[in-house]
């Protein structure tokens, strides 16, 4: 019995070991590499090397690069892929791309370390349609469009996630362990991968394919062929200091190269035929979708939001402010397929979220909100913490700038811890399912307070304290918005039916 006990600690000890030093060699060694692109150019395959980055919305709009930030995530870090193009590849920005019907981009590497959430996902940039499109959406400029009267930057989702809680790896749970994703829309592209993956020695329970579903696509190189990029969401840092350091390093060393002295954690091939065949293609079906919803509501907290309110404008009518507006709030992008069918902008949507919003053409409500705050005015959000009752992993709010796109401000779930005490009677057992948020210019130390900067980008100019700047602030025009991802329960973003979205005030000095 000794023995056996001995044996099977022996055994779990290792077991352990097995994900560390196999995240070494899956997306670092050099050697298991080479096998995986010799067993596919000995089976009649072009692989060509390129390199994942990390992808800061912030930094590509204030250097130029793109002329929307596509109302990013501020303080959840991406992740892209540079794939290497093809002859005749239009796109001008390099993690941008077309595709054949019967290639496959692969990621081979080790997934973030302890994150509340992170997701790959392949999105639609750039969509040709058969018919015009309708000449109201075509608002220039349209991104690599060239004017094409037939295509519009719906930049949406091509379906689910692989994610925190669906990725197929090995070890005690998904963070730091090895991976494998190949994006294809070709189920013999695939299974070639998959061998030659095997043959270099990657184990099949590492290994997910991510469809580009053809039927839905016009793959293919050149004018009038869909443009795509590839995607990695990340959030929430784990285990403190130690794990956002650890976070940070993992991002920054997505950008090293491959002769780097510390070679990236994902690596990335596009994996061509030598030989187009329409006739040996084999398209995947487009796949099911994890269906959202649990029939749990949280429509019992509705009356909170009446409480909070009432007692948010005595609050502040005390010491000197009147309401000058308030706000509902309504969902945003919700599926990627439901947008590129209605020929609307999705702006980088999820299935593993709910975006939830006023201010914006994002978030379309029967009132258009021009939303603008001077230096002396600030807006109270109220609403439901969505972690707090179950219906998400994580949530956050953002203050946009509504002409850019980009986010100005943001704070995650665990800022709003007690953030609705006040406002509630003592002892309320909702109140920790509550939160109450003030957004403002100016927050003077002041606690449960996000304020709104323009960081680093040197064109908006928002940050100033002299009357020029006050001047930019008070006339720019902004957005406000919730997102709250991944229902424990389903694995996917919660349904718009069965959460209660915020509602804002806005108060200015009585004069």
């Amino acid at each position: 019995m000794k023995a056996k006990i001995l044996l099977s600690v022996i055994m779990a000890a290792l077991l352990s070991l097995v994900p560390c030093a196999f995240a070494q060699q899956a997306g670092q060694d050099p050697r298991a590499l080479d096998r995986f692109k010799n067993a596919l150019e000995q089976d009649g395959f072009i692989v060509q090397p390129g390199q994942s980055k990390s992808l800061d919305m912030w930094q590509q709009y204030c250097s130029g690069k793109v002329f929307s930030a596509k109302y990013n995530n501020k303080g959840a870090p991406y992740l892209t892929a540079v794939v290497p193009h093809l002859e005749g590849d239009p796109t001008q920005i390099p993690y941008t791309f077309q595709l054949r019907a019967d290639e496959a981009i692969v990621f081979i590497g080790v997934t973030p370390p302890p994150v509340t959430y992170f997701s790959y996902q392949p999105f639609l940039l750039n969509k040709h349609y058969a018919q015009p499109v309708p000449a109201g959406l075509l608002t220039p400029p349209i991104q690599g469009c060239d004017g094409d009267p037939h295509c519009l930057d719906v930049g949406t989702t091509l379906g689910d996630t692989v994610n925190v809680a669906t990725i197929k790896t090995i070890g005690p749970d998904p963070y730091s362990a090895p991976m494998v994703l190949i994006f294809t829309p070709d189920q013999g592209t695939d299974a070639s991968v998959r061998s030659a993956l095997q043959k270099a020695g990657y184990p099949p329970s590492i290994v997910n394919t991510i469809v580009f579903p053809a039927s839905l696509l016009n793959l293919g190189i050149g004018q009038g062929y869909d443009i795509f990029m590839i995607l990695g969401r990340n959030a929430k840092w784990l285990n403190g200091a130690a794990g956002e350091a650890a976070g940070l390093a993992y991002m920054n060393s997505l950008d090293n190269t491959p002769d780097s002295s510390v070679p990236s954690p994902v690596s990335v091939f596009r994996v061509t035929p030598k030989v187009f065949s329409a006739a040996n293609l084999k398209p995947f079906p487009a796949p099911e979708l994890r269906v959202r919803g649990t029939g749990k509501t949280e429509m019992g907290l509705m009356g909170k939001l009446d409480e909070i309110r009432d007692r948010v404008i005595s609050k502040y009518a005390e010491r000197g402010y009147v309401v000058a507006g308030e706000y509902t709030s309504a969902p945003g992008s919700y599926d990627g397929y439901d947008f590129m069918q209605q020929m609307k902008r999705a702006y980088l949507d999820c299935r593993d979220t709910i975006y939830v919003g006023a201010g914006a053409d994002a978030f379309p409500n029967n009132v258009n909100y021009d939303i603008t705050l001077a230096d002396n005015e600030f807006l109270v959000m109220y609403g439901v913490n969505h972690t707090a009752t179950g219906k998400a992993a994580y949530m956050n709010l953002n203050a946009y700038a509504k002409q850019s796109q980009l986010a100005i401000g943001s704070v995650f779930d665990t800022d709003f811890v007690n953030s609705a005490d006040f406002y509630l009677p003592s002892g309320d057992p909702k109140a920790s399912q509550m939160f109450v948020y003030k957004i403002s210019w100016q927050c003077g130390g002041e606690p449960f307070c996000l304020k709104m900067s323009s960081g680093d980008c040197a064109e908006l100019q928002l940050d100033g304290d002299d009357d020029v700047h006050a001047a930019i602030r008070a006339n720019t025009k902004l957005a406000f918005a919730t997102r709250s991802y991944l229902e424990p329960a389903t694995s996917v973003g919660p349904a718009f039916t069965e959460v209660v979205y915020h509602r804002m005030i806005k108060f200015s000095p009585r004069h």
